[in-house]
């Protein structure tokens, strides 16, 4: 998991993360409270088997990270994935990596401008089908600086093997009735507000797919901060395919395009 993410994040220009053996625990801890109680969410539940503290920044403090008082701040994303025979370890992480970035709201967390991580996975069983929970704690005491040169994107020019759908997600994406394809994170800095005006994909016929545009102003969920915009195709995208991404917005109130870019899909791993 850790080194998919840092090479997606680097790959597009977002800062790498480093791994945190601190944040491995607390995200460790949550995988385990996961798997303990068969569920998946971000926060848990005082008295229930595993638990270490109800938000991610709690789980962190717990472990010795600094608190919200030392003014720390942290997020994170976890899931579940279970099959029919047991994967390896790297194939769980794999997967459960690609949950994260086909998320409209999971991805945005993944490429946050924090540098300080940490990885959880707890194996066991589901209804008698092998499964793995994980979890990722990113947290930090300041937010990085993301670019000086206008908005970054999640795919950008090149990027290759990225999930051509996701199944669900908690909350459910604006106008999704089922799976949607992969999602286009626009993100600027800490300080910045953004809005997306158009969006696109074309696939290699000329066919153009119309983005749903979610932003901080008019995100339904109220989950993206200010900062943080998607673009992403309501329906599934085809396997093992390249598009061309158009998108433009807003930044700061001052209108942005970025330039053409393709990412090619790979193939449904779960």
């Amino acid at each position: 998991m850790f080194n998919q993410v840092n090479a997606y994040r680097q790959q597009c220009g977002f800062p790498a993360v480093q791994e945190n053996t601190v944040l491995d625990q607390a995200a460790q801890a949550h995988s385990m409270w996961q798997g303990l109680n068969n569920t998946v969410a971000d926060n848990e539940t005082a008295g229930q088997q595993g638990f270490t503290g109800v938000t991610y920044l709690d789980r962190a403090a717990h472990f010795g990270f600094p608190s919200a008082a030392d003014g720390a701040f942290a997020g994170g994303v976890s899931a579940a994935h279970w099959t029919a025979a047991a994967l390896s370890e790297t194939q769980y992480g794999q997967i459960l990596a690609a949950q994260w970035f086909t998320g409209v709201y999971h991805a945005p967390i993944v490429l946050a401008p924090i540098t300080k991580i940490g990885i959880g996975e707890y194996e066991t069983s589901l209804n008698g089908f092998p499964a793995a929970w994980g979890s990722l704690t990113l947290a930090d005491t300041s937010m990085q600086q993301l670019t000086t040169s206008g908005p970054l994107t999640f795919p950008c020019q090149g990027v290759t093997g990225l999930a051509p759908k996701a199944h669900t997600e908690t909350p459910t994406p604006p106008n999704t009735s089922g799976p949607w394809g992969t999602p286009v994170v626009v993100m600027g800095n800490a300080t910045d507000t953004l809005t997306l005006t158009s969006g696109t994909m074309t696939d290699p016929s000329g066919n153009v797919i119309n983005l749903q545009l979610l932003y901080s102003a008019n995100d339904p969920n109220k989950e993206l901060q200010s900062y943080q915009a998607v673009a992403y195709p309501t329906t599934p995208l085809a396997e093992n395919t390249t598009y061309t991404v158009n998108v433009s917005g807003t930044q700061n109130g001052t209108p942005f395009t970025k330039p053409p870019f393709t990412f090619t899909t790979g193939t449904i791993n779960w």
